[in-house]
């Protein structure tokens, strides 16, 4: 079998301009590289999957981002992408942004220099006036966000509606004074939360206090000092609506330590209905949704756009949500 040696010794080259012609890198010309891929195609070399690259311009390669892996949703939601490519026979490269903008667009730079076949988004980080240039390159797909007006797929479930289900469950047990966290201020995800959240307390002549809005709740150590801010305040909510099962058992943990009773001093909820839900005591009342199938849709339809070369359009596809209902509540 021909090796890169005999390839550059063919074409009167080094190894270097051919391993850059395998690697789709620049700065080769395009007589060399039209000569170096026809000697490669003569003489079949296969060093890997790179000839299989070569004939078909497919990696079987996709690449997703999310904020953090340690996260119990990401974790599920990349266990359901994993599972889904492999059952297709594709392999995933997995990109923690941990919220960098920088890091989102290194992801995405990999479709650019071809060195795989989609991108699968599980938070925008950028713009999308900044990442929708790359579409000339290849796919693109939101995962678990949402974009008004983005040219692509988008697998997500209805932030909106259940986060007003949320807050008039909250209403309804009583509660006229509700609070509300969220990650990231940038997110049209948390925006439609957002909407739904004053939409309930409207309908209710209820006002939003914009002292008990908290942003960066991520995780349980959040849910601690958020609970502390909320413990130093003269006047506090009686409820809130967490965006996170993490922080809503961060929350709790403090407000026992002390000496608060949860549902009756502070009623808590959650989103996601995550394991946690169900070992913390009390327990947490959770929206409910079916992340791991999130994550086998996104590769689906993904692969639809990869595998048949369809035009990219916009389409938004929402999974079903359901609120959980347990103690904290």
């Amino acid at each position: 079998m021909p090796n890169i040696d005999e390839i550059a010794k063919i074409c009167k080259v080094s190894k270097t301009t051919v391993s850059r012609v395998l690697n789709n890198h620049p700065y080769v010309s395009e007589e060399k590289r039209k000569k170096i891929l026809d000697v490669i195609k003569e003489l079949d070399y296969s060093p890997n999957s790179l000839a299989r690259h070569l004939r078909t311009n497919k990696t079987r390669t996709i690449a997703i981002s999310i904020p953090s892996i340690d996260h119990p949703f990401f974790s599920q939601l990349t266990k359901g992408i994993s599972n889904q490519a492999f059952d297709q026979g594709y392999k995933v490269l997995i990109y923690q942004t941990f919220y960098k903008k920088e890091i989102e667009l290194e992801t995405i730079n990999l479709l650019k220099n071809k060195e795989i076949d989609g991108v699968i988004l599980c938070s925008l980080e950028n713009e999308w006036s900044t990442l929708e240039p790359y579409l000339a390159y290849g796919p693109i797909l939101l995962c678990n966000e949402y974009h008004e007006s983005a040219p692509i797929p988008i697998i997500c479930y209805d932030e909106f509606k259940a986060t007003y289900i949320a807050v008039k469950h909250l209403i309804q047990r009583g509660h006229t004074n509700i609070g509300f966290c969220f990650d990231t201020f940038y997110s049209q995800a948390q925006a439609e939360r957002m909407k739904g959240f004053s939409l309930a307390l409207k309908e209710e002549n209820l006002l939003v206090h914009t002292e008990w809005i908290f942003d960066r709740a991520f995780d349980i150590k959040d849910g601690f000092n958020i609970f502390k801010k909320l413990d130093g305040m003269a006047e506090k909510p009686t409820a809130i609506f967490t965006g996170s099962d993490q922080v809503a058992a961060g929350i709790i943990k403090e407000a026992i330590s002390r000496n608060y009773h949860v549902p009756k001093d502070l009623a808590v909820i959650g989103f996601d209905n995550q394991l946690i839900c169900q070992v913390t005591t009390p327990t947490i009342t959770s929206i409910g949704i079916p992340i791991f199938e999130l994550g086998r849709k996104s590769v689906q339809k993904i692969l639809e756009n990869i595998q048949h070369d369809e035009n990219i359009e916009r389409e938004v596809i929402q999974l079903p949500f359901e609120l959980i209902i347990r103690e904290s509540t």
